[in-house]
């Protein structure tokens, strides 16, 4: 994060995450390949990966760079890690996971910081109030991102492999951070 926070005011957030993520495609497809698994094919298969690029992959990396032109990389870091207390929820949720009495008892503890960590960041201008403004809220928004496609993956693995479709998701989330740019930014 702290060399994205550098590279950012001379590029667009999702320029700067689209090329975050082709050296890692390259590894894991080449890695995978390299292991025999097999490539992706078919409808399905190509589907779940793209929706994986652009919720896990995309969503998270633009989120992530439009937050940190707005905030610390280090608060940045901590908001982005909170990822897990909606795994948990989701898991619990969608498959039926057990959180348990402590688990519950984490994951109040867990908000708790977090709306403590966000709630001094909001920006408040007089009578003007903007949520948008904070480069907390859309770490917030990439730490949601990333839990959807933590969860994503059990549906994604049905059709693929999850290594290789994890590289693919890289190369295609690239094309859907460009894509982004294009739409949101005109340089």
């Amino acid at each position: 994060m702290v060399a994205m926070k550098e590279v950012l005011p001379k590029y667009s957030p999702f320029f700067v995450s689209s090329f975050r993520l082709i050296p890692a495609g390259f590894l894991l497809v080449a890695f995978a390949a390299s292991r025999g698994r097999p490539f992706p094919s078919g409808f399905n298969a190509w589907l779940s990966i793209s929706l994986f690029a652009l919720i896990d992959a995309a969503c998270f990396q633009g989120f992530l760079a439009e937050g940190l032109e707005k905030t610390s990389a280090g608060l940045g870091s901590v908001i982005i890690d909170s990822q897990p207390l909606t795994v948990a929820v989701l898991a619990a949720l969608l498959f039926g996971e057990s959180i348990g009495i402590i688990g519950a008892a984490g994951l109040v503890l867990g908000v708790v910081g977090l709306v403590l960590l966000e709630l001094p960041a909001l920006s408040f201008d007089g009578s003007v109030f903007s949520l948008w403004g904070s480069g907390e809220l859309w770490m917030l928004l990439a730490a949601q991102s990333m839990a959807v496609g933590t969860v994503m993956v059990r549906w994604v693995s049905k059709y693929s492999d999850p290594i290789m479709a994890t590289g693919w998701v890289r190369f295609k989330s690239h094309f859907n951070s460009i894509l982004l740019t294009i739409l949101c930014y005109e340089t």
